[in-house]
């Protein structure tokens, strides 16, 4: 057993990150792009007061537990919430971060500065700050993607999730956010066949979207290239069997990360949307209630 111990520490990390400050703040700030390189929360709550919750760990290894209460957010320039980290029942630390956001020439600088008290030598800060490092660096990646990502495990055979994307009638019931309808106008289910559709908003305004399809390799993987003068994109379906589930990943690559970065706060929320209308769909198949 460890001899009953606290250390106390401060280490502050700085990055210039290419991509304006509203953008970096988002990535903070959704929960569907933080999972992109932070453990994904099983709840997100990003409001003074508000909490954050997380469980996960390598394979095979301890589960630690994150759970965070926000204290302060000034939209756009500063973050700050305390957290502890448990390891297995474990209290290993508890510390305050603070997360800053300052405009530069070349994007953001944004500088990391966490106080914590470490306890019983279950971790130390020198870890803790590497640990950070590589978060924080693969915050840089997704900051200069051209992709956004979106992963959900449905609890349906794989092949009952493929159907509802390759099955017009399906699809139709779940495609778009909340609140969308579709009408289909053709659907060719080959490599080079168009899909031509109306997504039908809860506004009463119609959306004309055209795709061909570039790869349908069943029950793995599915791969459309979205036609158009504005936002034109491709989209990758890929499925995984996960113990009798699907995990389904849902990649929406545009042509630059500006394009991406001019519409990425409401496609985020849209494809969560997208996903939980898929599994509703797909849950009516596999009889789930």
């Amino acid at each position: 057993m460890n001899e009953r111990s606290a250390k106390h520490a401060q280490f502050v990390i700085e990055r210039i990150y290419g991509a304006k400050p509203d953008r970096v703040f988002a990535a903070w700030a959704n929960a569907a792009w933080k999972a992109q390189w932070f453990q994904k929360a099983e709840e997100f709550d990003f409001r003074v007061g508000g909490r954050e919750f997380s469980r996960g760990g390598p394979p095979g290894g301890p589960i630690y537990t994150f759970d965070a209460n926000y204290q302060e957010i000034v939209e756009g320039r500063r973050i700050v919430y305390s957290y502890s980290l448990d390891q297995g029942s474990t209290r290993i630390s508890v510390s305050v971060v603070t997360v800053e956001l300052q405009a530069v020439e070349s994007g953001t600088r944004l500088v990391y500065t966490e106080q914590g008290v470490f306890l019983d030598g279950h971790d130390k800060p020198e870890q803790r700050e590497h640990g950070t490092n590589l978060m924080l660096d693969k915050l840089g990646e997704i900051l200069l993607s051209k992709e956004s990502i979106h992963k959900r495990v449905i609890d349906a055979p794989r092949d009952v999730v493929f159907s509802a994307w390759t099955t017009p009638e399906l699809l139709a019931r779940w495609w778009g956010p909340t609140g969308f309808t579709n009408t289909f106008q053709e659907f060719d289910l080959r490599p080079g066949g168009h899909w031509k559709f109306i997504m039908h908003g809860p506004n009463g305004v119609d959306y004309p979207n055209e795709c061909v399809f570039v790869e349908i390799n069943s029950p793995e993987r599915i791969v459309l290239n979205h036609i158009a003068t504005v936002h034109q994109f491709y989209i990758t379906a890929d499925f995984e069997d996960v113990d009798g589930k699907t995990s389904v990943t849902f990649a929406q690559r545009f042509e630059t990360v500006e394009e991406l970065a001019s519409i990425e706060k409401m496609i985020k929320k849209a494809n969560e949307e997208n996903l939980d209308r898929l599994s509703e769909v797909v849950s009516s198949l596999a009889g789930r209630t």
